[in-house]
């Protein structure tokens, strides 16, 4: 019942945000992780099973599977926005956890590097961890489906 608040009107429940904490989002991604290696195609799908690895790693801690749908897609969201960035020549500092550049860079990208200027995404490492290895095993498919195409036209089978 604690993510459940009254709305004013009537007596009809509504959901309240969910706050997650450094540690929960840290335990959030390595669940997400796993369902990644598990099966990569339905990671951004399943949410059924990263909210059953969540709730084993924080027991105390339940906030729903609209929650985990909302947490991750506002993650990936952030992510790929940092990872644009990096892409036109920023750089991503470490020990801040944040994306640095120079005047002349934030000013030409204006609009998205609002959201993401001076605020701190220390998950990125992690997420890009876990996002470079879908986008190899991606490559690795479409060298495999390609090689089967070109197989296909190689084989003649001729019946006398």
């Amino acid at each position: 019942m604690d993510r459940f608040g009254r709305n004013g009107v009537g007596n009809v429940a509504v959901r309240r945000p969910v706050r997650w904490s450094r540690d929960e989002e840290r335990a959030f991604i390595e669940c997400f992780e796993t369902s990644m290696h598990r099966n990569m195609y339905r990671a951004f799908r399943d949410f059924e099973l990263i909210e059953r690895l969540f709730n084993v790693k924080c027991p105390m801690r339940n906030p729903g599977i609209a929650a985990i749908q909302n947490h991750l897609r506002s993650l990936m969201r952030i992510y790929k926005k940092v990872h644009y960035l990096l892409e036109q020549g920023f750089t991503f500092d470490v020990e801040t956890n944040q994306v640095v550049g120079t005047d002349e860079q934030w000013n030409a990208v204006e609009p998205l590097g609002r959201c993401v200027r001076n605020r701190e995404f220390p998950h990125f490492p992690k997420l890009d961890e876990i996002m470079i290895y879908k986008r190899q095993e991606e490559a690795a498919r479409n060298d495999r489906e390609q090689e089967a195409v070109a197989m296909e036209g190689e084989i003649f089978i001729e019946f006398a």
